[in-house]
């Protein structure tokens, strides 16, 4: 009988070693990086004698050279492939079809295809390694951080008024009272909610460590803090 994990717990039995064999394949969608930019495809990890990683890809330049590699996840905090890992492992060097495809694989194991808090995989033009059109996150699921918190808008009062999240937790605010509030920070421009009434939710991804103070714009006293820490 074929045994079905929840998503967390295949990602980490797919990333550790000696038990790759229990796991199906998993797909993690390519971003573009940059504006403009067409390109798009996926990377799929799938199990073997070892751990195999195959680079579907569309929408490159034509006819060109490209790289590709599994970075670990660095320690400095906002999205994954902004996080100036250390390569670990390369794919071999390939090119683009006519109409921009490409489909590149490597063999590896699993220890290489990530650091201890996760990788990601981006994608070069050989000619330009600055030139990076895609990239895609990989994270460990064991060390991944909780990514969604609560926080209760009661009458006059933010709960928890002092909250640590690391970057990338989404925090939404519930309102739990009666009268109009609002969520607001001078420090973020865009962590500015509309009018909530009761029942009604508001939620912001933190990407950037620091500590944030917001309030509430209606009632004096009413803010509280939150402190984003790096992954």
């Amino acid at each position: 009988m074929l045994r079905r994990f929840p998503p967390a717990l295949a990602l980490a039995l797919l990333l550790t070693p000696g038990l790759a064999q229990v796991q199906a394949p998993q797909t993690f969608r390519f971003t573009a990086m940059g504006s403009g930019t067409e390109a798009s495809g996926q990377l799929t990890v799938r199990t073997g004698s070892s751990l195999i990683s195959v680079l579907t890809l569309r929408g490159l330049m034509p006819n060109a050279a490209y790289v590709a590699h599994y970075h670990a996840l660095g320690p400095a905090g906002g999205p994954p492939c902004a996080s100036a890992g250390p390569v670990t492992l390369s794919f071999p060097k390939f090119r683009s079809d006519a109409r921009g495809q490409a489909t590149v694989t490597v063999r590896a194991d699993p220890a290489r295809m990530r650091g201890p808090l996760g990788a990601y995989v981006d994608v070069h033009r050989a000619a330009d390694r600055t030139d990076i059109p895609l990239c895609a996150a990989v994270l460990n699921s064991a060390a991944a951080p909780v990514t969604d918190v609560t926080v209760n808008i009661t009458d006059n009062r933010f709960q928890p008024a002092a909250l640590s999240v690391k970057a990338g937790t989404t925090v939404t605010w519930v309102h739990t009272g009666k009268i109009t509030h609002n969520v607001v920070s001078a420090q973020l421009a865009d962590l500015s909610s509309p009018d909530l009434r009761a029942g009604q939710r508001y939620s912001y991804t933190f990407q950037s460590p620091g500590t944030y103070t917001y309030y509430c714009s209606y009632h004096d006293g009413m803010s509280a803090t939150i402190t984003v820490t790096n992954r």
